[in-house]
């Protein structure tokens, strides 16, 4: 996709963000972007992997099975592939059970579809996950991940793959309770996803991440990728007579997040970007800030953004994500106030799609969020206010 083809999508997808303001700001930002279209356009510019097999005849001829234990409120993350069949046992009704051939009778929970699923156990203590059949799958107890909004598949459980993926958010009120990661206070927002690179007859798999980043009492956008690998940022702080004057973080902010990817002679570039529309006081206009590029140097490769319940390098689902978690290094964030508006988008060929089902957690990012509620407000989008973690799906598409 070109730059100007980018800026003019990106555009038309602002228009989305008056879904997801409050009506006075509604009427200014849908003003700021149609005046301001003419202009951008000529001048622009740890993974819990099933490994406990046993091999015996009958219906659940090879099964593996892990102790979990649940506190209070916690849930069970599962992404579930074809040819399995998944039980959520007591510990009496494992003993019951007694290991197989035959399938367990007695269980809290079962399913034999593939799928993400999130598990609720009717009450806390100890559980024996069983899987029945195909073993490779992927598990997590929740009690704290990043929370936002985060499509793990398609339609049909199908993949969906694009060139470029949109977050767009609206932060009227973060007070931080505490943080951990970073030195200073401080949280960030984090659009997350997988990347495909083809060449000749084989393939390799990038996890990419664009993230606000605010730390400290400053904030800035940065892009990395495969966890450590760090690509650039916007960074700059400027202060005059002890007044910040740049790079200082204040609410409301509001903007968004884009990666894309494209081919060249010399390889795959991943392109990061960010638009900043308020801050603060002060609006700005809607373009496209391209901030760091990462050149993958295979010549003749070909790459695309997916989503998909496949694992990826790292033992998750291939999701994508746009997400509020810890500042940084696997770190913590909890707010003592939080009102934040998010909506995640991939790009379809001709426009801006909203994903058809998503979830209002992500499990590829190592940050994590405390006492975050995310509450649908539309297919993909969502409010975070502070409140206890909910893992949930939004929407029904199918």
């Amino acid at each position: 996709m070109r730059l100007g083809g980018v800026i003019v999508v990106v555009i038309i997808a602002l228009v989305a963000l008056a879904a997801i303001t409050n009506p006075s700001f509604n009427q200014f930002m849908l003003s700021l972007i149609r005046n301001a279209t003419a202009y951008i356009i000529n001048g622009a510019s740890a993974a819990g992997e099933q490994s406990i097999i046993h091999s015996l005849q009958g219906p659940c001829s090879s099964w593996g099975s892990v102790n979990l234990a649940f506190s209070n409120g916690e849930s069970l993350f599962l992404d579930v592939p074809n040819d399995s069949s998944i039980y959520l046992l007591t510990s009496d009704e494992f003993s019951q059970w007694g290991g197989g051939p035959n399938a367990p009778s007695n269980y809290a929970w079962f399913s034999s579809l593939p799928g993400i699923y999130v598990v609720t156990p009717p009450s806390p203590g100890n559980y024996d996950l069983v899987v029945c059949g195909n073993t490779d799958i992927a598990y997590r107890i929740l009690n704290y991940t990043a929370m936002g909004v985060a499509a793990y598949y398609g339609p049909r459980l199908g993949n969906i793959t694009t060139n470029a993926v949109l977050g767009i958010f609206n932060i009227t009120e973060a007070s931080i309770e505490n943080s951990t990661g970073m030195p200073g206070m401080g949280f960030s927002l984090q659009l997350n996803a997988y990347v495909v690179v083809k060449y000749g007859g084989g393939e390799v798999v990038h996890w990419v991440q664009d993230a606000l980043v605010v730390s400290g009492g400053e904030y800035w956008f940065q892009g990395e990728a495969d966890v450590t690998n760090y690509i650039g940022s916007s960074q700059n702080l400027i202060y005059e007579g002890g007044r910040c004057v740049l790079g200082c973080f204040v609410t409301p902010i509001s903007g968004a997040l884009i990666i894309s990817v494209n081919s060249t002679g010399r390889g795959v570039v991943i392109n990061y970007g960010y638009i900043l529309l308020r801050l603060g006081n002060e609006t700005f206009r809607p373009v496209v800030h391209w901030f760091a590029h990462q050149l993958i140097p295979i010549p003749n490769a070909t790459a695309y953004i997916i989503t998909s319940p496949s694992l990826g390098p790292y033992g998750w689902p291939m999701d994508t994500e746009f997400v509020v978690g810890g500042p940084g290094n696997g770190g913590g964030v909890e707010f003592g106030a939080l009102n934040a508006y998010l909506a995640l988008y991939y790009w379809n060929g001709t426009s801006w799609s909203p994903y058809p089902i998503t979830y209002t957690f992500g499990v590829s990012t190592g940050e994590y969020a405390i006492n975050v509620y995310s509450m649908p407000i539309g297919p993909s989008s969502v409010e975070l206010v502070v409140g206890r973690n909910n893992y949930q799906v939004i929407g029904n598409g199918n």
